[in-house]
């Protein structure tokens, strides 16, 4: 991740401000990165011996969606 890709939307090099949600639009990379992030994360709690309950604690869900969401 670079710096410019935290910086504000009418910030970064290149935004053309639009008349359609573009502060939405410019969120959306960084919103599947954290989610990609979070299930590396989960994957690397499981392979250490946490488990779903555990894991469910931390993220407020269910064991069961826990596992469900992040089961390889």
């Amino acid at each position: 991740m670079h710096a410019e890709d935290l910086a504000l939307p009418t910030q970064q090099t290149g935004w053309k401000s639009g008349p359609i949600a573009g502060y939405a639009a410019a969120a959306l990379p960084l919103l599947a990165h954290a989610r990609a992030v979070l299930a590396a994360a989960v994957a690397a709690d499981r392979a250490a011996g946490a488990t779903w309950d555990e894991i469910g604690a931390v993220l407020d869900v269910s064991p069961d969606t826990a596992a469900r969401r992040y089961r390889s």
